[in-house]
């Protein structure tokens, strides 16, 4: 039998820190995703959602998302879960039961329509699921209802999009609510956070696992694989993890002690040298500055321009540092050597303006 695959937590058109590479990042994880699902052959592709990170999404990303859907929906039975960033405002709007519209192998779970049934191989299966639900208690409710409907099908699939009590904070899911229901199904399946695991919780009533996403939107994230889980033969205890092209992130953490602007500055330099080779780094580093904070280099993206992402913190030790700079006197003339520091020097409107400001309100 052809497999099952789960594919989750895309989001399409983020604009990670603003920059436009990452919108077309995204897309290539995307993409890439599904194109070595498609070679499989599946039966059923599941997203486990979050495909668009707004609900209002750039018209490219749109697109680049209907053009997946229909890809996929011409090969196999698709079936889409609701995630929290495709729901807009307090009424729950989404665009997302509109993708069941485009082609009739498109199904979208949701709590207007929480029950589905396909055939798959000489099996049947049922999916179960609900549209991101913010209310604890709402959504709790929810899963009870939805996992109240007698079994009907051979196999029992639940589908969500939801945090788990222990995987993320703060959660709309208990563990306890979740073991609950998990005798009424064969597999569980959660979107929403970005590291691919086992609900180990519930693991020894019903197979349960976190699907992972597609590409990293945080350094927090950095050592997440990225991917997409396969299901073969009905084999719920051992899938199959793809991993896809994504975007190489990197974090890297110093400590260095007490040290002067100008061999802080070497520090960081000869670090981003080490880390050369991925498109988005971090580098943060504790230190207790032995001299003017204004002579360590902000603007370290201006000389290193082959990364989409280079982003440098440097945070004191003690909180004595920070009251020394919480009490830096400030002036026009302070603002000017910010500028000047910060190779802001040829933005002229702009200190203009930030000094106008000061000399208005600052004091």
């Amino acid at each position: 039998m052809n497999p099952i695959i789960c594919i989750s937590d895309s989001h399409l058109g983020y604009r990670h820190r603003s920059k436009t590479k990452r919108l077309f990042d995204f897309r290539k994880s995307f993409e890439d995703a599904l194109s070595k699902a498609l070679e499989l052959n599946p039966e059923v592709v599941i997203f486990g959602g979050d495909l668009l990170h707004h609900p209002k999404p750039d018209p490219v990303s749109m697109r680049a998302l209907v053009k997946g859907l229909l890809d996929a929906a011409e090969k196999t039975q698709v079936v889409v879960i609701i995630g929290n960033h495709e729901i807009a405002g307090h009424l729950g709007t989404t665009y997302a039961p509109m993708y069941a519209d485009l082609h009739e192998n498109i199904h979208v779970l949701s709590t207007e329509n929480p029950h589905l049934k396909l055939s798959v191989g000489d099996k049947t299966v049922g999916f179960h699921g609900f549209q991101f639900i913010r209310n604890r208690e709402l959504a709790e409710k929810t899963l009870r209802e939805v996992a109240s409907v007698s079994p009907s099908s051979d196999f029992e699939i639940l589908c969500l999009h939801q945090a788990v009590e222990g995987y993320l904070s703060p959660h709309e899911i208990s563990r306890a609510a979740l073991r609950e229901v998990a005798p009424n199904f064969n597999l569980i399946l959660c979107g929403h956070v970005h590291k691919r695991q086992r609900i180990s919780e519930v693991f020894d009533v019903c197979p349960a696992y976190i699907i992972g996403s597609t590409e990293r939107v945080s350094f927090n994230e950095w050592e997440n694989p990225t991917g997409f889980m396969v299901f073969e033969d009905f084999d719920f205890t051992s899938p199959r993890y793809v991993e896809v092209s994504s975007a190489s992130m990197r974090k890297v953490t110093l400590d260095a002690g007490s040290i002067a602007p100008t061999e802080l500055n070497r520090l960081i330099e000869s670090t981003i040298w080490e880390n050369g080779g991925v498109s988005l780094l971090q580098v943060d580093v504790k230190a207790d500055v032995s001299g003017d904070i204004l002579d360590v280099k902000q603007n370290w993206q201006d000389t290193f321009t082959d990364y989409t992402i280079l982003d440098v913190n440097v945070t004191p030790h003690s909180t004595e540092a920070e009251v020394m700079l919480e009490s830096l006197e400030l002036s026009s003339d302070t603002i000017r050597e910010y500028f000047e520091k910060s190779g802001l020097t040829c933005q002229d409107e702009l200190l203009d303006t930030c000094i106008n400001l000061f000399e208005e309100f600052g004091r």
